[in-house]
């Protein structure tokens, strides 16, 4: 009898993850009021890891778009717009401890506009951010504490960080932290805008894995950085949460939270209004907490090999 020979364990790990997600409302004549609208949102996520002797690299890239039509006689609103690409690589160091550098890559793909406050874009005051603009590109060099599968904890006393905003009208503007244009008194621009921040400061990333019910899994990245020669006491934060629950093999429903907050980014809380009494009210800019929450259902295929 013929003995097949076992196969060679490579160290290398792969899990693909891709869904549609739909969602369709239809009124006419409805007394209680409402619109028509029809959403659909792509995610792909995808991880890919090697753990071989006293080595490991982490790879992972995570995307997301999605649009809204609540009146085909204008265009489609973007809901979710994501591009993710992290890769850690780790020697280890002792048991549970790894010299490690990570980099990545966090920006979007499509035009974001202000909201009217019907919810609909303002195209009129043009783009608050683009393709690119921001993009967030970090270079850390640090440890890396492994105590369990599932759970990292990454701390980089030497970081570098590039804030790209490659849209000429809003670097102009400095938006995002970039060095806004010089310009005369007439407005026009005798220096244009700088399109990078450099920083260097510490950093910090949490990453957490687990099955808290059966087909329920949670995922969580908390990162932390801080400037080290401005304001360095204000610590940019980036924390996000994803709960994917699998209904069957091929139907999964998927919530993610988003929560930001970066002192160089420039929101506008309240816009400028006259109130009723004809008194001006100026927009109040400034930084602030930034929160993003998406639900969806629909249709997932998952691969994934040992």
């Amino acid at each position: 009898m013929k003995t097949l020979a076992p196969i060679q364990d490579t160290g290398w790990y792969f899990k693909l993850s891709s869904s549609i997600n739909t969602t369709q409302t239809y009124l006419k004549n409805w007394a209680a009021g409402g619109n028509s609208s029809f959403n659909v949102t792509g995610i792909f996520n995808s991880v890919v890891l090697y753990r071989k002797d006293k080595r490991a690299w982490d790879n992972a890239v995570n995307l997301s778009y999605g649009r809204s039509i609540v009146d085909f006689s204008i265009p489609s609103i973007k809901t979710e717009d994501k591009f993710d690409f992290s890769s850690k690589y780790g020697q280890q160091a002792s048991k549970n401890w790894y010299y490690s550098f990570l980099l990545s890559v966090r920006s979007q793909v499509a035009p974001g506009y202000t909201t009217l406050p019907s919810g609909l874009p303002d195209y009129n005051k043009g783009k608050v951010s683009d393709l690119f603009a921001p993009a967030y590109a970090v270079g850390a060099l640090g440890m890396d504490y492994k105590p369990k599968k599932g759970v990292s904890a990454f701390f980089a006393p030497l970081t570098y960080r590039a804030t790209f905003v490659m849209n000429a009208e809003l670097a102009n503007a400095g938006q995002f932290g970039v060095t806004p244009a010089v310009r005369d008194a007439n407005g026009n621009i005798l220096t244009p805008g700088k399109h990078r921040r450099n920083e260097i400061g510490g950093y910090i990333r949490l990453n957490y894995t687990n099955v808290i019910l059966e087909n329920v899994n949670w995922t969580s990245k908390l990162e932390l950085f801080s400037n080290y020669s401005k304001n360095h006491e204000n610590v940019d934060l980036n924390w996000e949460n994803n709960f994917n629950m699998k209904v069957n093999k091929y139907l999964s429903v998927t919530i993610s939270a988003q929560v930001i907050y970066d002192d160089d980014i420039r929101i506008i809380k309240s816009p400028e209004l006259t109130d009723e009494n004809g008194v001006f009210h100026p927009a109040d800019i400034g930084p602030g907490l930034q929160f993003k929450e998406l639900m969806a259902i629909g249709f997932t295929y998952t691969f994934n090999t040992k």
